[in-house]
């Protein structure tokens, strides 16, 4: 059976520790404000206006990008205890965007967010936690608050509830292994269509891992994930058309193109994979270079068409 390292990318899953990252559900009802009506609000003193602002300025949205602005915004409706406004600038002070990179800091506006309850702040906690930014490293806490954060729905903390429960603590930790709690936590975050969970999901039924082996189910969570950009179910996928697996064809080509894919990522099983192609001259010439252009092809309409982000409105 194969096996990747696949901990500690979905532990930085969450764009929210390492990016100034504002879900698109912190804005409000489109008719709610207008930049004139939230600049007005904000000067009055409503957070959420100065929050809507700060979102704009932060994404260029309407306005010219200025991240100085929208950590200016952020720290006036954060110091009112506004949530959402704390955990956006705990996250800009992790980037270092419009300030001066701080984990400390960080973690400080992360905590004030947590208490009020705001589910994305929890998860960052806990990924702050979980790799000792701007504090100790503590994976009891780490979990203490990804734990917290999944039971409000997010994303990225069932994702990374599934993922610490499904590999343990590396390296070589199996005291921490608990598959049928990987599978609670997975399936509930690739149910929100979060690619890796899905793709690991996937991998857990491809070769019976806690579950059952079922090819259906594999290919139910490997194919959208893949289709996403995901380079566990990439790699996953190819090997079903390599063995024809799910009522899929045996199709080597279409099976060299996903091992590329996922090879162009790092996923050593991706890499190993091309190699095996390419060493056993599995393709022909004619044939690689199909699967190549096929692949160059997916990476068009990633471009063109990127998936959405699921973990907007988790919180």
């Amino acid at each position: 059976m194969k096996t990747t390292i696949r901990f500690l990318s979905p532990w930085g899953a969450g764009l929210a520790l390492l990016l100034c990252f504002f879900p698109a559900s912190w804005l409000f009802a489109a008719g709610e404000f207008t930049l004139d009506t939230a600049r007005t609000a904000a000067g009055k003193g409503d957070p959420q206006a100065g929050f809507f602002l700060a979102r704009h300025y932060a994404d260029g949205m309407g306005v010219a990008r200025d991240y100085a602005k929208a950590v200016a915004y952020l720290r006036e409706a954060a110091g009112q205890g506004y949530a959402p406004a704390q955990t956006g600038l705990g996250s800009c002070y992790a980037h270092g965007q419009g300030v001066k990179q701080d984990y400390a800091e960080a973690v400080r506006w992360y905590r004030k967010a947590a208490a009020h309850g705001d589910a994305l702040a929890q998860y960052c906690l806990g990924y702050a936690y979980a790799h000792g930014k701007g504090t100790p490293t503590n994976l009891d806490a780490a979990l203490k608050w990804w734990r917290e954060s999944a039971q409000h729905g997010q994303v990225y903390a069932q994702n990374a509830l599934g993922q610490f429960y499904f590999q343990g603590e590396p390296p070589g930790d199996t005291n921490h292994i608990n598959y049928a709690e990987a599978i609670k936590w997975l399936r509930l975050a690739a149910g929100q269509g979060y690619a890796p969970a899905m793709g690991t999901l996937g991998y857990m039924y491809q070769y019976g891992i806690g579950v059952r082996h079922d090819w259906q189910q594999a290919l139910k969570w490997n194919r959208p994930a893949a289709e996403m950009g995901d380079a566990l179910a990439q790699d996953s996928l190819g090997q079903m058309y390599e063995n024809g697996a799910a009522g899929l064809p045996h199709d080597l080509v279409q099976a060299y193109k996903w091992y590329l894919l996922s090879d162009e990522q790092g996923n050593p099983l991706g890499h190993h994979d091309v190699i095996e192609f390419e060493f056993h001259h599995v393709l022909t010439p004619q044939q690689a270079a199909v699967a190549k252009r096929l692949a160059a092809g997916f990476h068009a309409q990633m471009s063109t068409n990127p998936p959405a982000d699921t973990a907007e409105g988790q919180n």
